[in-house]
């Protein structure tokens, strides 16, 4: 620092002492008095250079931020003068700071503000100079300091903080740990052990299964069936049941399970087995239900089938609608005082429609259904079911697609079917029905749903309906896990139950997050389905997969005929406990995908990994004292040579780090000594574009305006991009978000869908692009920016994830 030091002179002036003298005259002589006159002062000299001042040097600082010095007084002046500045700003007795050139009065307080250098390890002078005296404000930013980032991937459990999506905190067994049965089916044994052809090794297989693991029963879509086969064709309406014979048949169905001493029945009837199946789903096939003369067999041995009729008065479908609307209010129980079983919760007017009325039928045939007929044909069935007030509590939806391909032939599989089904039925359904699988062996490729594409499939369903209708309706995720074409005519494979339980755990390990847009997801697991058989070179092969098998299908022991679990059953081993309020978890690399709950003294850490490789991952626990921790329990869902096991450990404390097996699955449940305190919050909302499905046009700029955003001082954002191209296109545009360009990585969920671990992927990519997003760069009404350096291909969708927190989350990075 320099300083002008200015150096005062001091005038002397002597002035004469005058005396006067009275002088007495002897004799009587006249006098007078003379008075002394006061002196002429001369007045001070204009003086507007003042003392010297000194600003306190600042160091050690942060880049580019606004630094004040501290406060000097002028002093030494008796009269205004001039005030300037370099490199900064001043303030003048707390007014606003200023570069202006301006004047200071003596006894003034003087602030200087000036910006750090962006660079570190370098000085910034401010020179403020009054009345040509000037002093140096000097600030020195820090020396660089070399961050060393954590290797390997981290995963941050902030243990004190709950986590809420959309308004949703809590795991919900009943919606996400079901099983694609009922508790009144035929698989699960009857009274004296026996299933068909052999006896459970439990004999109290439901019971304990169910209990033990903490399961919920999902679907059936069987029932409806056999209760048609059961009534009669009204004699007077050609093409229509007769209600007669539905109320009777309807009533033998309900005392039958209300008194009957079978096993299945008296075990459907205990308390906590109906706890289990209070929020079911039926559904209907398309034969015989899809009118197109497909005969039913009744009880008089005379065939009939339902109306094909389709007027305006009679749109196609009514008799069917009106069939269902008797089954459903006939077969069920219909108030709390009933012993009867609980009628289904959701209905699903067909299951997976296009595929055999439309995919595999030749567009020139007559009996070619089109996508609008199958869709209007949905609207039909809802509207009869609601003729009928006992059924105004079942929600009717669809249409149950068997392969959400949005972006076959370039999106146009979107605008054929899954965007019209939205535009013609979407207002009329209760909820959206979708089916999700896995390929890992189709043919020669690897097409797996799960990881970016699946996010992506359902971002474009909830970004539409949000646009066509308004609202989202709530997912029904009826069946999901993986088809395993390479297996399905090998009969049981312990390769056939792992692929399943891969696809399963990765799956709802995205389900669990929209906890708020999902009503309830079934992996598809069914028990035994004897029913499913088929015969194949003369060898009779199981329908799958199963959660039991035959013990001689493990053993190759042919008297060995008991029923016995799959390996299946270790998915429901491995989630049994998972219960409590969601807290806020993060991990460094999208492909290890983590959830946490914490419930009472116990916290469970979910951890699955969506590479093939097995990764390391390191373990940071945060708002928690883990020197309280009394217990952890491991359970690792890993794979020797397709041979899938449940490997469990105990330790005293939460280990640092775990390697997780190559598409393995890990629950870590964590023992406190006292109820975990969860005193902080982070409420994530998801905002989608008013802006949907646009082409990419290299080097042109594509804009999504993501309006009412609340955007909190605390937390965190991410923007998802939905994009489908050709493999080989880019999929790292520029992005924009306002005026902040954002940084876009090049990993995503899961793999790169171009190729498998050993086989090609998918034909196209199709995925979500998850973008960190400050929240310093979000406003109220955002627009974001993207542009591609290539042509071809759409950016689907557009939405905006924002964590609002109450306090800063941690994250180790």
């Amino acid at each position: 620092m320099s300083l002008n030091i200015k150096k005062k002179h001091l005038v002397h002036c002597t002035q004469a002492a005058l005396f006067t003298i009275a002088l007495a005259s002897c004799g009587g002589g006249d006098g007078s008095d003379t008075t002394t006159k006061p002196p002429i002062e001369t007045p001070p000299a204009v003086d507007t250079t003042p003392n010297n001042y000194n600003f306190v040097d600042q160091t050690n600082l942060a880049n580019s931020i606004e630094v004040i010095s501290n406060e000097i007084t002028v002093s030494g002046i008796n009269s205004n003068t001039t005030i300037s500045i370099t490199g900064g700003e001043y303030s003048i007795n707390d007014g606003a700071y200023t570069s202006a050139a301006g004047t200071v009065s003596n006894n003034q307080k003087v602030r200087v503000k000036a910006l750090s250098s962006a660079t570190s390890a370098t000085t910034v002078n401010a020179v403020l100079t009054i009345g040509g005296v000037s002093g140096t404000f000097s600030i020195t930013t820090a020396e660089a300091v070399v961050v060393i980032p954590p290797s390997g991937i981290q995963v941050d459990i902030n243990f004190d903080t709950k986590h809420s999506v959309g308004g949703i905190e809590t795991f919900d067994r009943q919606k996400f740990i079901t099983i694609h049965s009922s508790p009144s089916e035929n698989d699960w044994g009857e009274n004296d052990g026996q299933s068909r052809n052999a006896p459970n090794e439990d004999p109290d297989l439901m019971v304990n299964f169910v209990t033990d693991n903490d399961v919920y029963f999902g679907r059936v879509t069987g029932s409806i069936s056999w209760a048609l086969r059961n009534v009669n064709e009204d004699p007077t309406k050609t093409g229509f049941v007769d209600e007669a014979s539905a109320t009777k048949a309807g009533g033998n169905f309900r005392w039958t399970y209300a008194n009957s001493t079978a096993k299945k029945h008296v075990d459907a009837r205990l308390p906590q087995i109906k706890a289990r199946a209070l929020d079911m789903i039926q559904g209907a096939q398309q034969h015989p239900y899809w009118p197109e003369g497909t005969n039913i067999n009744a009880l008089t041995g005379n065939a009939w089938s339902f109306s094909q009729t389709n007027t305006q008065a009679e749109p196609l479908g009514t008799a069917t609608g009106h069939f269902i609307s008797q089954y459903l209010s006939k077969f069920f129980k219909n108030n709390d005082t009933d012993t009867w079983e609980t009628k289904p919760k959701y209905f699903e007017v067909m299951n997976e429609p296009l595929y055999d009325l439309t995919t595999v039928r030749n567009p020139n045939d007559a009996n070619y259904v089109t996508p609008l007929a199958a869709f209007k044909f949905h609207n039909t069935i809802k509207a009869e079911v609601r003729k009928v007030a006992e059924n105004n509590d079942i929600q009717v939806g669809g249409y149950t697609v068997a392969f959400p391909d949005f972006d076959k032939d370039n999106f146009q599989r979107w605008e054929d079917r899954d965007k019209l089904f939205i535009d013609t039925s979407g207002a009329e359904m209760d909820f959206y029905s979708i089916h999700l699988y896995d390929f890992p062996c189709l043919g020669n490729t690897e097409k797996y749903r799960s990881g970016s594409n699946m996010e992506a499939t359902m971002d474009m369903m909830e970004n539409y309906s949000r646009i066509a209708i308004g609202e989202m309706k709530p997912y029904v995720i009826s069946e999901y896990g993986a088809a395993s074409h390479c297996e399905r005519s090998l009969g049981w494979t312990p390769k056939k139950d792992t692929l399943v339980m891969r696809a399963t755990n990765k799956m709802l390990m995205s389900f669990l997050e929209r906890p708020d847009v999902i009503a309830k997801t079934i992996p598809f697991i069914v028990v035994k389905a004897e029913w499913g058989r088929t015969t194949q070179n003369g060898v009779s092969i199981p329908y799958g997969p199963r959660l039991m098998v035959q013990k001689f299908e493990r053993t190759g022991v042919t008297t060995e005929t008991e029923w016995v679990y799959s390996d299946i059953a270790l998915f429901y081993n491995l989630w049994a406990e998972v219960n409590g309020t969601r807290v806020d978890t993060w991990s460094s690399d999208l492909d290890i995908q983590v959830d946490a709950y914490v419930d009472g003294d116990d916290a469970y850490i979910i951890l699955n990994n969506l590479e093939f490789d097995e990764a390391d991952v390191n373990l940071n626990a945060f708002g928690i004292d883990t020197a309280n921790i009394s217990a952890v329990n491991i359970k690792h869902l890993k794979t020797d040579n397709w041979t899938s096991s449940l490997e469990e450990s105990n330790t005293s404390s939460l280990p640092d780090s775990v390697t997780l097996d190559g598409e393995g699955t890990m629950i870590i449940k964590v023992t406190y000594n006292t109820d975990i305190t969860v005193n902080q919050t982070s409420e994530e909302t998801k905002y989608y574009s008013s802006d949907f499905k646009q082409a990419i046009t290299a080097n042109t700029a594509i804009t999504f305006d993501i309006n009412d955003v609340v955007v909190g001082s605390n937390g965190e954002a991410v923007l998802r991009l939905g994009i489908g191209r050709d493999h080989g296109k880019s999929l790292t545009p520029t992005v924009r978000v306002n005026t902040t360009e954002v940084t876009v990585p090049v990993d995503f969920r899961g793999y790169d869908q171009e190729t498998g671990a050993v086989n090609p992927g998918r034909d196209n990519y199709f995925g979500v692009i998850e973008i960190p997003v400050a929240l310093t760069a979000l406003q109220e009404d955002n627009t974001v920016t993207i542009q591609f350096s290539d042509s071809g291909g759409f950016v689907s969708t557009a939405a905006l994830q924002v964590f609002n927190s109450s306090q800063a989350l941690t994250r180790t990075k």
